[in-house]
């Protein structure tokens, strides 16, 4: 049955229908997804940019280690199907894990995103968006190829199921928000230390410094998003001057150890979540 769907897609496959999946596969991408929620944090909304944080970096993290432990074959590596082969900075199908298809992490992901976004602006077409967006992410995970539509469907379900966690915390427990964040951020490590892989290990440490740094923030730091636009071009100049140090850095070490992959993450989010409203505060903008 499987099988069959996915023979479907790739009968269905043309430039134009390559172009559009890859274009909605970018949103499971971590750095396009640290580059969003950057821009909702520094210059839309402090709060919700928080929340996306936590809600993407917590789901993923459940989502790394359960590809490692279920370690399912992607469809190309069984030969259920033929992928579409992409290879751009920002999206690739050619160095994907060949094991690592259960669950869809685009799936989640996206879901986790759309409907978070759906919880926060509270809105009749949010709630019609949300199920679109993620549905048409889903279907580009199928036509490239890169998933079965069980990985697509589990993934889609876990990232609605952390959206609703962290509605219940922010809605309910408000002041332990923190408590929870630390909370994810220890589960994470510990699943590190259970199955070590270098997506868990980028995903955890993104968690963490999302756990330290958010609080430090709201403690000392305490930026506010502002309004006019020389503002906010000047605060992405700025945030993003941070998070690329720390890739420059990184990218002039020859090593790729497992825990050194976690401290540039560790370091990224870092950057971005509590260096960069550091000096949006002294700099004044």
């Amino acid at each position: 049955m499987e099988q069959t769907i996915l023979r479907f897609f790739e009968n269905l496959r043309s430039p134009a229908l390559t172009f559009f999946a890859g274009a909605f596969s970018l949103f499971g991408e971590t750095l396009v997804l640290v580059a969003l929620i950057s821009v909702v944090y520094w210059l839309v909304d402090k709060q919700f940019g928080e929340r996306l944080v936590l809600v993407s970096f917590s789901s993923m993290s459940a989502n790394a280690f359960l590809k490692g432990v279920v370690a399912r074959p992607r469809p190309y590596a069984s030969g259920a199907a033929t992928r579409v082969e992409i290879d751009t900075p920002f999206l690739s199908t050619m160095n994907l894990e060949p094991d690592m298809s259960f669950p869809s992490g685009h799936s989640q992901m996206s879901a986790g995103l759309f409907f978070s976004a759906a919880f926060r602006l509270k809105k009749g077409w949010a709630w019609i968006l949300a199920p679109v967006l993620t549905l048409l992410v889903m279907l580009s995970r199928l036509y490239l190829g890169v998933h079965y539509p069980t990985d697509v469907l589990a993934g889609a379900a876990l990232g609605v199921a952390f959206a609703c966690i962290w509605e219940i915390v922010y809605r309910k427990f408000p002041k332990q928000k923190t408590v929870f964040a630390a909370a994810f951020a220890v589960l994470s490590l510990v699943l590190l230390l259970l199955e070590p892989n270098k997506q868990l290990a980028e995903l955890s440490a993104c968690m963490c410094a999302a756990a330290a740094a958010i609080p430090l923030e709201n403690k000392f730091v305490r930026f506010e998003v502002k309004k006019g636009l020389k503002r906010k071009l000047l605060r992405l100049l700025v945030g993003f001057a941070c998070v690329g140090a720390v890739f420059g850095i990184f990218a002039l070490l020859p090593w790729e150890y497992l825990w050194l992959k976690w401290l540039k993450y560790f370091l990224l989010i870092f950057a971005a979540a509590l260096l960069a409203p550091f000096l949006f505060v002294k700099l004044k903008i």
